[in-house]
Protein backbone atom coordinates (compact mmCIF):
# COMPACT_ATOMS: atom_id res chain seq x y z
CA UNK A 1 0.00 0.00 0.00
CA UNK A 2 1.77 3.04 -1.26
CA UNK A 3 1.29 6.36 1.17
CA UNK A 4 -1.02 9.10 -0.59
CA UNK A 5 1.09 12.44 -1.38
CA UNK A 6 0.11 15.39 1.32
CA UNK A 7 -2.46 17.77 -0.42
CA UNK A 8 -0.40 20.87 -1.54
CA UNK A 9 -1.49 24.61 -1.04
CA UNK A 10 -4.67 25.71 -2.93
CA UNK A 11 -4.33 28.62 -5.17
CA UNK A 12 -5.90 30.61 -2.51
CA UNK A 13 -3.50 30.18 -0.08
CA UNK A 14 -0.49 31.00 -2.58
CA UNK A 15 -1.95 34.21 -3.69
CA UNK A 16 -2.29 35.07 -0.29
CA UNK A 17 0.95 33.99 0.80
CA UNK A 18 2.37 35.99 -2.59
CA UNK A 19 0.24 39.02 -1.82
CA UNK A 20 1.14 38.89 1.90
CA UNK A 21 5.23 38.88 0.82
CA UNK A 22 4.33 42.04 -1.66
CA UNK A 23 2.84 44.09 0.70
CA UNK A 24 5.95 43.53 3.33
CA UNK A 25 8.42 44.01 0.61
CA UNK A 26 6.14 47.26 -0.33
CA UNK A 27 6.00 48.83 3.49
CA UNK A 28 9.12 48.45 4.00
CA UNK A 29 10.59 50.05 0.70
CA UNK A 30 8.39 53.00 0.77
CA UNK A 31 9.56 53.55 4.78
CA UNK A 32 12.87 53.46 3.53
CA UNK A 33 12.23 55.32 0.48
CA UNK A 34 10.40 58.65 2.61
CA UNK A 35 12.64 58.08 5.49
CA UNK A 36 15.78 58.76 3.08
CA UNK A 37 13.76 61.81 0.69
CA UNK A 38 13.51 63.36 4.41
CA UNK A 39 16.67 62.72 5.76
CA UNK A 40 18.08 64.27 2.73
CA UNK A 41 16.62 66.81 1.18
CA UNK A 42 15.35 68.49 4.62
CA UNK A 43 18.40 70.54 6.12
CA UNK A 44 16.71 71.72 8.80
CA UNK A 45 13.80 69.99 10.89
CA UNK A 46 10.01 71.38 10.09
CA UNK A 47 8.10 74.14 12.44
CA UNK A 48 5.68 71.54 12.96
CA UNK A 49 8.90 69.14 14.53
CA UNK A 50 9.92 72.32 15.86
CA UNK A 51 7.55 72.92 17.95
CA UNK A 52 6.84 69.52 19.30
CA UNK A 53 10.11 68.74 20.63
CA UNK A 54 10.59 72.07 22.18
CA UNK A 55 7.83 71.00 24.01
CA UNK A 56 9.01 67.42 24.29
CA UNK A 57 12.29 68.40 25.88
CA UNK A 58 9.51 68.74 29.49
CA UNK A 59 7.66 66.13 30.30
CA UNK A 60 3.91 66.94 30.91
CA UNK A 61 0.28 65.50 30.75
CA UNK A 62 -0.63 68.19 28.17
CA UNK A 63 0.90 71.05 26.00
CA UNK A 64 0.18 74.27 25.19
CA UNK A 65 -2.23 73.57 21.96
CA UNK A 66 -2.70 69.61 21.90
CA UNK A 67 -2.71 66.15 24.03
CA UNK A 68 1.11 64.97 25.02
CA UNK A 69 1.66 61.71 23.21
CA UNK A 70 3.01 63.08 20.30
CA UNK A 71 5.61 65.36 21.94
CA UNK A 72 6.69 62.41 24.13
CA UNK A 73 7.12 59.90 21.21
CA UNK A 74 9.51 62.92 19.46
CA UNK A 75 11.42 63.17 22.69
CA UNK A 76 12.07 59.87 22.84
CA UNK A 77 12.76 58.92 19.52
CA UNK A 78 15.26 62.30 18.70
CA UNK A 79 17.80 60.65 21.51
CA UNK A 80 18.65 58.29 18.16
CA UNK A 81 20.13 61.18 17.12
CA UNK A 82 21.42 63.49 19.58
CA UNK A 83 22.19 66.67 17.77
CA UNK A 84 19.53 66.14 14.85
CA UNK A 85 16.66 64.68 14.64
CA UNK A 86 16.71 62.13 11.84
CA UNK A 87 15.08 60.01 15.19
CA UNK A 88 11.86 62.11 14.77
CA UNK A 89 11.76 61.23 10.86
CA UNK A 90 11.79 57.63 10.98
CA UNK A 91 9.25 57.43 14.09
CA UNK A 92 7.23 59.66 11.52
CA UNK A 93 7.39 56.94 8.80
CA UNK A 94 7.22 54.20 11.34
CA UNK A 95 3.71 55.71 12.39
CA UNK A 96 2.45 55.39 8.76
CA UNK A 97 3.61 51.99 8.08
CA UNK A 98 1.50 50.61 11.08
CA UNK A 99 -1.05 52.74 9.73
CA UNK A 100 -1.16 51.51 6.23
CA UNK A 101 -0.70 48.34 7.94
CA UNK A 102 -4.13 48.50 9.70
CA UNK A 103 -5.76 49.71 6.17
CA UNK A 104 -4.53 46.53 4.63
CA UNK A 105 -5.86 44.43 7.58
CA UNK A 106 -9.36 46.01 7.21
CA UNK A 107 -8.74 45.21 3.40
CA UNK A 108 -8.62 41.55 4.15
CA UNK A 109 -11.78 41.87 6.00
CA UNK A 110 -13.99 42.37 3.19
CA UNK A 111 -12.01 41.47 -0.14
CA UNK A 112 -9.41 39.20 -1.51
CA UNK A 113 -6.03 39.39 -0.83
CA UNK A 114 -4.83 41.16 -4.13
CA UNK A 115 -7.38 43.51 -3.60
CA UNK A 116 -6.47 44.18 0.10
CA UNK A 117 -2.91 44.66 -1.84
CA UNK A 118 -4.27 47.30 -3.76
CA UNK A 119 -6.54 49.08 -1.80
CA UNK A 120 -3.72 49.75 0.68
CA UNK A 121 -0.53 51.00 -1.98
CA UNK A 122 -3.26 53.88 -4.27
CA UNK A 123 -2.48 55.36 -0.88
CA UNK A 124 1.17 56.29 -2.28
CA UNK A 125 -0.88 58.67 -3.84
CA UNK A 126 -1.98 60.72 -1.02
CA UNK A 127 0.37 63.08 0.08
CA UNK A 128 -0.76 63.22 3.63
CA UNK A 129 0.56 59.68 3.64
CA UNK A 130 3.93 60.13 1.56
CA UNK A 131 5.62 63.96 1.61
CA UNK A 132 3.76 65.63 5.26
CA UNK A 133 4.66 62.91 7.43
CA UNK A 134 8.61 64.64 6.85
CA UNK A 135 6.67 67.39 9.36
CA UNK A 136 6.08 64.89 12.46
CA UNK A 137 2.97 66.77 14.39
CA UNK A 138 -0.14 64.98 16.15
CA UNK A 139 -1.92 64.77 12.85
CA UNK A 140 0.98 62.17 11.75
CA UNK A 141 0.18 60.25 15.11
CA UNK A 142 -3.64 60.64 14.80
CA UNK A 143 -3.66 59.32 11.30
CA UNK A 144 -2.36 56.12 12.53
CA UNK A 145 -4.60 56.18 15.74
CA UNK A 146 -7.57 56.72 13.30
CA UNK A 147 -7.21 53.50 10.98
CA UNK A 148 -6.09 51.47 13.89
CA UNK A 149 -9.40 52.56 15.66
CA UNK A 150 -11.33 51.63 12.61
CA UNK A 151 -9.83 48.22 12.03
CA UNK A 152 -10.11 47.17 16.12
CA UNK A 153 -13.72 48.47 15.75
CA UNK A 154 -14.57 46.22 12.48
CA UNK A 155 -13.04 43.32 14.21
CA UNK A 156 -14.96 43.81 17.47
CA UNK A 157 -18.09 44.10 16.03
CA UNK A 158 -17.64 40.83 13.50
CA UNK A 159 -16.02 38.60 15.65
CA UNK A 160 -17.40 40.24 18.88
CA UNK A 161 -14.52 38.67 21.02
CA UNK A 162 -13.06 40.69 24.18
CA UNK A 163 -9.70 41.30 23.13
CA UNK A 164 -10.95 43.41 19.97
CA UNK A 165 -12.86 45.19 22.72
CA UNK A 166 -9.55 45.74 24.54
CA UNK A 167 -7.61 46.67 21.29
CA UNK A 168 -10.31 49.38 20.52
CA UNK A 169 -10.05 50.94 24.00
CA UNK A 170 -6.26 51.14 23.61
CA UNK A 171 -6.52 52.48 20.15
CA UNK A 172 -8.91 55.15 20.99
CA UNK A 173 -7.42 56.38 24.31
CA UNK A 174 -3.80 56.28 22.60
CA UNK A 175 -5.92 58.57 20.14
CA UNK A 176 -7.44 61.21 22.56
CA UNK A 177 -3.67 61.47 23.16
CA UNK A 178 -2.94 62.93 20.06
CA UNK A 179 -5.63 65.03 19.04
CA UNK A 180 -9.26 65.67 19.94
CA UNK A 181 -10.43 65.26 16.41
CA UNK A 182 -10.72 61.72 17.00
CA UNK A 183 -13.53 62.69 18.78
CA UNK A 184 -15.70 63.05 15.22
CA UNK A 185 -14.64 59.46 14.60
CA UNK A 186 -16.19 58.58 18.08
CA UNK A 187 -19.35 60.50 17.46
CA UNK A 188 -19.74 57.86 14.04
CA UNK A 189 -18.82 54.49 16.25
CA UNK A 190 -21.00 55.36 18.27
CA UNK A 191 -23.68 56.20 16.34
CA UNK A 192 -23.48 52.93 14.48
CA UNK A 193 -24.97 50.27 17.15
CA UNK A 194 -27.65 52.70 17.32
CA UNK A 195 -28.62 52.02 13.47
CA UNK A 196 -27.04 49.02 12.38
CA UNK A 197 -29.19 45.69 14.09
CA UNK A 198 -26.43 43.43 14.26
CA UNK A 199 -23.75 45.89 15.63
CA UNK A 200 -26.28 46.80 18.32
CA UNK A 201 -26.19 43.23 19.54
CA UNK A 202 -23.17 43.88 20.76
CA UNK A 203 -24.55 46.99 22.93
CA UNK A 204 -25.76 44.18 25.49
CA UNK A 205 -22.47 42.62 26.06
CA UNK A 206 -19.69 43.82 27.90
CA UNK A 207 -17.06 44.45 24.88
CA UNK A 208 -18.41 48.03 24.56
CA UNK A 209 -18.32 49.28 28.03
CA UNK A 210 -14.98 48.07 28.38
CA UNK A 211 -13.67 49.81 25.66
CA UNK A 212 -15.02 52.90 26.73
CA UNK A 213 -13.69 52.15 30.54
CA UNK A 214 -9.96 51.50 28.88
CA UNK A 215 -10.18 54.48 26.50
CA UNK A 216 -11.07 56.73 29.51
CA UNK A 217 -8.66 55.38 32.28
CA UNK A 218 -5.37 56.28 29.20
CA UNK A 219 -7.30 59.70 28.80
CA UNK A 220 -8.07 60.67 32.34
CA UNK A 221 -4.67 62.24 33.22
CA UNK A 222 -4.54 64.39 30.57
CA UNK A 223 -8.25 65.93 31.58
CA UNK A 224 -7.33 66.51 35.22
CA UNK A 225 -3.81 68.37 33.37
CA UNK A 226 -6.92 70.19 31.21
CA UNK A 227 -8.66 71.15 34.20
CA UNK A 228 -5.73 72.32 36.11
CA UNK A 229 -4.91 74.43 33.40
CA UNK A 230 -7.75 76.43 32.36
CA UNK A 231 -8.48 74.64 29.36
CA UNK A 232 -5.70 75.57 27.23
CA UNK A 233 -5.87 73.63 24.43
CA UNK A 234 -9.32 74.05 23.79
CA UNK A 235 -9.08 77.83 23.73
CA UNK A 236 -6.28 77.10 21.30
CA UNK A 237 -8.57 75.53 19.11
CA UNK A 238 -11.42 78.35 19.61
CA UNK A 239 -9.06 80.51 18.44
CA UNK A 240 -7.21 78.43 15.56
CA UNK A 241 -10.80 78.41 13.61
CA UNK A 242 -11.87 81.89 14.25
CA UNK A 243 -13.71 83.54 11.19
CA UNK A 244 -15.49 86.86 10.17
CA UNK A 245 -18.34 87.50 7.85
CA UNK A 246 -21.52 85.22 7.07
CA UNK A 247 -19.56 83.60 3.53
CA UNK A 248 -17.60 82.34 5.90
CA UNK A 249 -20.84 79.82 6.48
CA UNK A 250 -20.10 78.28 3.00
CA UNK A 251 -16.77 79.38 1.91
CA UNK A 252 -15.28 77.13 4.45
CA UNK A 253 -17.44 73.99 3.58
CA UNK A 254 -17.09 74.40 0.04
CA UNK A 255 -13.35 75.11 -0.06
CA UNK A 256 -12.52 72.37 2.48
CA UNK A 257 -14.34 69.82 0.30
CA UNK A 258 -12.52 70.88 -2.68
CA UNK A 259 -9.26 70.49 -1.70
CA UNK A 260 -9.80 67.30 -0.15
CA UNK A 261 -11.18 66.07 -3.45
CA UNK A 262 -7.81 67.19 -5.19
CA UNK A 263 -5.70 65.52 -2.67
CA UNK A 264 -7.90 62.16 -3.52
CA UNK A 265 -7.05 62.29 -7.70
CA UNK A 266 -3.73 60.40 -7.01
CA UNK A 267 -5.63 57.19 -5.51
CA UNK A 268 -8.51 57.33 -7.91
CA UNK A 269 -6.43 57.21 -11.11
CA UNK A 270 -4.38 54.62 -9.38
CA UNK A 271 -7.97 52.47 -8.75
CA UNK A 272 -9.72 53.66 -12.03
CA UNK A 273 -9.01 50.25 -14.13
CA UNK A 274 -10.53 48.53 -11.03
CA UNK A 275 -13.86 50.47 -11.25
CA UNK A 276 -16.91 49.18 -12.29
CA UNK A 277 -19.41 51.16 -10.94
CA UNK A 278 -21.45 48.69 -9.24
CA UNK A 279 -21.96 47.84 -5.76
CA UNK A 280 -19.85 44.36 -5.24
CA UNK A 281 -21.12 43.94 -1.15
CA UNK A 282 -24.74 44.05 0.05
CA UNK A 283 -25.60 47.20 1.81
CA UNK A 284 -25.16 45.27 5.51
CA UNK A 285 -21.38 43.87 4.30
CA UNK A 286 -20.08 47.35 3.88
CA UNK A 287 -22.24 49.78 5.62
CA UNK A 288 -19.75 50.06 8.06
CA UNK A 289 -17.31 51.29 5.75
CA UNK A 290 -19.65 53.86 4.85
CA UNK A 291 -19.84 55.28 8.52
CA UNK A 292 -16.49 55.60 9.15
CA UNK A 293 -15.30 56.76 6.07
CA UNK A 294 -18.11 59.80 5.26
CA UNK A 295 -19.49 60.13 8.51
CA UNK A 296 -16.47 61.93 10.16
CA UNK A 297 -16.31 64.08 7.17
CA UNK A 298 -20.15 64.99 6.94
CA UNK A 299 -19.65 65.73 10.75
CA UNK A 300 -16.93 68.63 9.98
CA UNK A 301 -18.69 70.35 7.12
CA UNK A 302 -22.52 70.52 9.41
CA UNK A 303 -20.42 71.89 11.64
CA UNK A 304 -18.37 74.59 9.32
CA UNK A 305 -21.10 75.43 8.17
CA UNK A 306 -23.42 75.94 10.59
CA UNK A 307 -20.61 78.11 12.50
CA UNK A 308 -19.21 79.20 10.01
CA UNK A 309 -15.70 78.09 11.40
CA UNK A 310 -12.53 77.35 9.46
CA UNK A 311 -11.56 73.85 8.34
CA UNK A 312 -7.62 73.40 8.11
CA UNK A 313 -6.49 71.55 5.09
CA UNK A 314 -4.49 69.17 7.15
CA UNK A 315 -7.46 68.21 9.43
CA UNK A 316 -8.58 66.03 6.14
CA UNK A 317 -5.46 64.30 7.20
CA UNK A 318 -7.03 60.66 8.79
CA UNK A 319 -10.41 61.14 6.99
CA UNK A 320 -9.03 58.97 3.68
CA UNK A 321 -6.64 56.23 5.78
CA UNK A 322 -9.32 53.59 4.55
CA UNK A 323 -11.22 55.32 1.40
CA UNK A 324 -8.87 52.98 -0.85
CA UNK A 325 -10.97 49.62 1.58
CA UNK A 326 -13.85 51.62 0.60
CA UNK A 327 -13.72 52.70 -2.67
CA UNK A 328 -12.82 48.97 -3.90
CA UNK A 329 -15.29 47.28 -1.74
CA UNK A 330 -18.21 49.75 -3.49
CA UNK A 331 -17.13 49.34 -6.85
CA UNK A 332 -14.09 47.45 -7.38
CA UNK A 333 -13.56 44.18 -9.12
CA UNK A 334 -10.15 42.24 -9.68
CA UNK A 335 -9.37 40.97 -13.36
CA UNK A 336 -6.22 40.32 -13.93
CA UNK A 337 -5.76 43.34 -16.79
CA UNK A 338 -7.35 45.99 -14.73
CA UNK A 339 -4.75 44.56 -11.76
CA UNK A 340 -2.01 44.87 -13.90
CA UNK A 341 -3.03 48.42 -15.31
CA UNK A 342 -3.35 49.48 -11.42
CA UNK A 343 0.18 48.37 -10.78
CA UNK A 344 1.49 50.51 -13.62
CA UNK A 345 -0.17 53.21 -12.85
CA UNK A 346 1.05 52.74 -9.01
CA UNK A 347 4.07 52.47 -10.36
CA UNK A 348 4.10 56.10 -12.04
CA UNK A 349 2.60 57.75 -9.33
CA UNK A 350 4.51 56.36 -6.31
CA UNK A 351 7.64 57.52 -8.51
CA UNK A 352 6.05 61.18 -9.19
CA UNK A 353 5.22 61.47 -5.62
CA UNK A 354 8.89 60.97 -4.36
CA UNK A 355 10.36 62.96 -7.27
CA UNK A 356 7.96 65.99 -7.26
CA UNK A 357 8.55 65.97 -3.59
CA UNK A 358 12.45 66.30 -3.63
CA UNK A 359 12.61 68.63 -6.31
CA UNK A 360 10.14 71.04 -4.34
CA UNK A 361 11.94 70.84 -1.77
CA UNK A 362 15.30 71.59 -3.18
CA UNK A 363 14.00 74.39 -5.62
CA UNK A 364 11.58 76.25 -3.40
CA UNK A 365 14.28 78.69 -2.13
CA UNK A 366 15.71 79.07 -5.80
CA UNK A 367 12.02 80.04 -6.85
CA UNK A 368 10.83 81.78 -4.03
CA UNK A 369 14.01 83.99 -3.90
CA UNK A 370 13.57 83.16 -0.19
CA UNK A 371 14.58 80.53 2.01
CA UNK A 372 11.96 77.99 3.58
CA UNK A 373 12.43 77.10 7.64
CA UNK A 374 13.47 74.02 6.33
CA UNK A 375 16.54 75.90 5.10
CA UNK A 376 16.99 77.61 8.51
CA UNK A 377 20.64 77.18 9.92
CA UNK A 378 19.01 75.80 13.41
CA UNK A 379 21.96 73.49 14.30
CA UNK A 380 24.57 76.04 13.92
CA UNK A 381 22.49 78.18 15.71
CA UNK A 382 22.37 75.88 18.81
CA UNK A 383 25.93 75.39 18.67
CA UNK A 384 26.38 79.05 18.52
CA UNK A 385 24.29 79.68 21.90
CA UNK A 386 25.30 76.71 23.66
CA UNK A 387 29.12 77.80 23.04
CA UNK A 388 29.12 81.66 23.96
CA UNK A 389 26.98 80.17 26.77
CA UNK A 390 29.62 77.90 28.16
CA UNK A 391 32.06 80.45 27.60
CA UNK A 392 30.74 82.45 30.29
CA UNK A 393 29.32 79.86 32.90
CA UNK A 394 29.94 75.88 33.60
CA UNK A 395 26.07 75.83 34.79
CA UNK A 396 24.09 74.22 32.13
CA UNK A 397 21.91 75.98 29.77
CA UNK A 398 17.97 75.73 31.12
CA UNK A 399 15.65 77.84 29.21
CA UNK A 400 16.00 79.59 25.88
CA UNK A 401 12.75 81.99 25.43
CA UNK A 402 11.62 83.92 23.18
CA UNK A 403 9.81 83.80 19.63
CA UNK A 404 8.78 80.15 19.54
CA UNK A 405 10.50 79.36 15.96
CA UNK A 406 14.37 80.55 17.12
CA UNK A 407 13.82 79.67 20.44
CA UNK A 408 12.59 76.20 19.39
CA UNK A 409 15.59 75.21 17.11
CA UNK A 410 17.79 76.09 20.07
CA UNK A 411 15.76 74.15 22.02
CA UNK A 412 15.93 71.44 19.64
CA UNK A 413 19.06 71.07 18.30
CA UNK A 414 21.16 71.99 21.46
CA UNK A 415 22.60 68.67 23.05
CA UNK A 416 21.71 70.31 26.71
CA UNK A 417 17.95 70.01 25.73
CA UNK A 418 16.44 73.16 27.16
CA UNK A 419 13.28 73.96 28.28
CA UNK A 420 11.50 76.98 26.03
CA UNK A 421 9.92 79.92 27.58
CA UNK A 422 7.81 81.64 24.37
CA UNK A 423 4.04 82.56 23.99
CA UNK A 424 3.46 80.04 21.33
CA UNK A 425 2.70 82.27 18.83
CA UNK A 426 5.05 82.22 15.69
CA UNK A 427 6.69 85.67 15.16
CA UNK A 428 5.81 87.03 18.64
CA UNK A 429 8.88 87.72 20.73
CA UNK A 430 6.95 87.43 24.19
CA UNK A 431 6.87 84.89 27.10
CA UNK A 432 3.78 83.69 28.82
CA UNK A 433 3.40 80.95 31.54
CA UNK A 434 0.19 80.23 30.33
CA UNK A 435 1.49 78.56 27.55
CA UNK A 436 4.30 76.88 28.84
CA UNK A 437 3.16 76.18 32.23
CA UNK A 438 6.99 74.67 33.34
CA UNK A 439 8.34 77.92 33.62
CA UNK A 440 8.27 81.08 34.19
CA UNK A 441 9.90 84.74 35.11
CA UNK A 442 10.84 83.66 38.25
CA UNK A 443 12.35 80.29 37.35
CA UNK A 444 14.75 82.42 34.39
CA UNK A 445 15.69 84.53 37.01
CA UNK A 446 17.20 82.08 38.98
CA UNK A 447 18.02 79.14 37.01
CA UNK A 448 19.28 81.71 34.14
CA UNK A 449 19.32 81.25 30.55
CA UNK A 450 18.65 82.72 26.85
CA UNK A 451 16.94 85.40 25.22
CA UNK A 452 16.38 84.96 21.39
CA UNK A 453 15.08 86.93 18.93
CA UNK A 454 14.31 88.14 14.95
CA UNK A 455 17.02 90.54 15.17
CA UNK A 456 16.63 91.74 11.75
CA UNK A 457 13.18 93.30 12.81
CA UNK A 458 13.35 93.89 16.24
CA UNK A 459 17.17 95.27 16.17
CA UNK A 460 20.15 94.14 17.53
CA UNK A 461 19.37 95.53 21.53
CA UNK A 462 17.39 93.84 23.45
CA UNK A 463 13.20 94.73 23.07
CA UNK A 464 11.92 97.28 25.84
CA UNK A 465 9.56 94.52 27.61
CA UNK A 466 11.78 92.35 27.56
CA UNK A 467 14.72 94.16 29.41
CA UNK A 468 11.83 95.79 32.07
CA UNK A 469 10.87 91.37 32.91
CA UNK A 470 14.80 90.64 33.05
CA UNK A 471 16.49 93.97 34.18
CA UNK A 472 19.89 91.84 34.75
CA UNK A 473 19.68 90.62 30.87
CA UNK A 474 23.57 90.97 29.30
CA UNK A 475 23.25 91.40 25.68
CA UNK A 476 25.61 89.78 23.39
CA UNK A 477 26.68 90.66 19.57
CA UNK A 478 24.50 89.15 17.37
CA UNK A 479 24.60 85.95 15.41
CA UNK A 480 24.60 85.84 11.62
CA UNK A 481 24.15 82.77 10.09
CA UNK A 482 23.55 81.56 6.26
CA UNK A 483 20.58 79.42 5.06
CA UNK A 484 20.97 75.82 4.14
CA UNK A 485 20.80 76.34 0.73
CA UNK A 486 22.81 77.34 -2.46
CA UNK A 487 20.20 80.21 -3.11
CA UNK A 488 21.14 83.94 -3.04
CA UNK A 489 19.38 84.92 0.27
CA UNK A 490 19.93 86.93 2.94
CA UNK A 491 20.97 85.10 6.48
CA UNK A 492 19.29 85.40 9.13
CA UNK A 493 20.45 87.61 12.30
CA UNK A 494 19.89 86.30 15.70
CA UNK A 495 20.06 88.80 18.81
CA UNK A 496 20.80 87.45 21.96
CA UNK A 497 21.05 88.18 25.72
CA UNK A 498 21.81 86.18 28.65
CA UNK A 499 20.20 86.15 31.88
CA UNK A 500 22.87 84.54 34.44
CA UNK A 501 21.60 82.70 36.88
CA UNK A 502 21.51 83.31 40.91
CA UNK A 503 25.10 82.12 42.42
Amino acid sequence: MTDSPLPGPTSEETDASRCRRLFWCWLIGRTVVWFAVALFTIPNAPLDLIEWLSWGNQFSWGYPKHPPLPAWLAAAFVRLSPGDVWGVYLLSYLLIAVALWAAWRLGNEFFSPSMALIAVICLDGLIYLTREPAEFNNNIALDTAWILTIFCFVRAIRSGTIVWWVALGIAVGLGLMCKYTIGILLVVLAAFPIFNREARAHLRRPGPYLAVLIALAIFAPHVVWLVRHEFVTLQYVVQRTQSAGWTAHFRHPVTFALSQVLLLIPVLIILLPLFRFRQNHSYSQCAVLDWVVWGPLIILLTISSVTGRQLREIWGSPLWTAVGVWLLARFGSAPPVGLRWSGRIWAFVATAMVLGCVIQTVADPYVRGRPTRKNYPGRLLAEEVTRRWHTRTAVPLSIVAGEPWRAGNVCCYSSERPIIYSSGVMGDFTFEPRHTPWTNDADMLFRGGVLVWDAAKLGDDLPEHARLRFENAEVQSPIVLPYQTGANVPPDRVGIAFVWPKE
